[in-house]
């Protein structure tokens, strides 16, 4: 659950956001969730932020998806929401539910945890976390990393409260910038500040080109842009692109 605090800052911050984008707002109550989410994978102490752009739109019907207890996750939400720190978003055999949606998850999320905990040569080095893999081993291989990622201090932030991609759309060009923007001002911007993060990696050049600005008021030059892993490069551009991300987190 998240705290008081953390509540009202939070429904203060979609109100403002809430003003911008009207009724097609995702709902507090998905935001809230995400949230929930994002802060069980908090770790104490924070050494690098993967700051990224936004979650998906989670519908009502969406958080209406019920999770199982997770045996050794304590506390884990049992609602669905499209964020990668849900285990059940890209995978249909953990809620066995119909409503399930038949086409979800971010496996490019998935290779970038994984490119943060593991020095990655090829493709194949993703096979533990991705579908090749047979469900029951892939699950306890995602739990295992990202409870290895909360330890070693890696955290992922989004730059919006508010889901930003909705059925594949955005909104236009100028009020994704005012969301972005409002959401720093009012939200993100604290989180990286009471984290402390000794590094921050913005995930793709569209949320660094709304926020780098902003983000070196708060940790200097200490900060790395990487394109996102969906961006039309070449097969060889993006490894190179991991291989930073394992540089980065892990070491030479």
């Amino acid at each position: 659950m998240l705290s008081s605090q953390v509540t009202d800052k939070l429904q203060d911050c979609y109100n403002l956001i809430y003003e911008i984008l009207g009724k097609g707002t995702e709902p507090y109550e998905s935001v809230a969730l995400v949230e929930q989410y994002r802060k069980y994978w908090q770790p104490d102490d924070v050494r690098i932020i993967l700051l990224a752009e936004s979650h998906v739109f989670t519908t009502e019907g969406d958080r209406s998806i019920s999770l199982p207890n997770i045996a050794n996750l304590p506390e884990y939400p049992t609602e669905y929401a499209k964020f990668v720190y849900c285990l059940a978003y890209g995978e249909k055999n953990l809620t066995n539910n119909r409503l399930h949606p038949n086409r979800d998850g971010t496996p490019q999320f998935w290779k970038i945890f994984y490119s943060c905990k593991n020095h990655v040569k090829g493709k194949k080095d993703f096979n533990p976390v991705l579908s090749r893999t047979k469900y029951e081993q892939r699950l306890q291989n995602k739990i295992k990393l990202l409870l290895s990622l909360k330890k070693k201090g890696i955290w992922l932030v989004d730059a919006s409260i508010v889901a930003l991609y909705n059925d594949g759309h955005k909104p236009p060009h100028k009020k994704m910038a005012s969301v972005i923007k409002k959401s720093w001002e009012c939200y993100t911007a604290d989180v990286i500040r009471d984290a402390q993060p000794e590094q921050v990696i913005f995930v793709g050049k569209g949320v660094a080109s709304f926020l780098e600005d902003d983000l070196k008021k708060v940790m200097d030059n200490r900060y790395a842009v990487i394109p996102q892993p969906n961006a039309r490069l070449s097969s060889a551009e993006h490894m190179a692109n991991f291989k930073q991300y394992s540089k980065i987190c892990i070491g030479d």
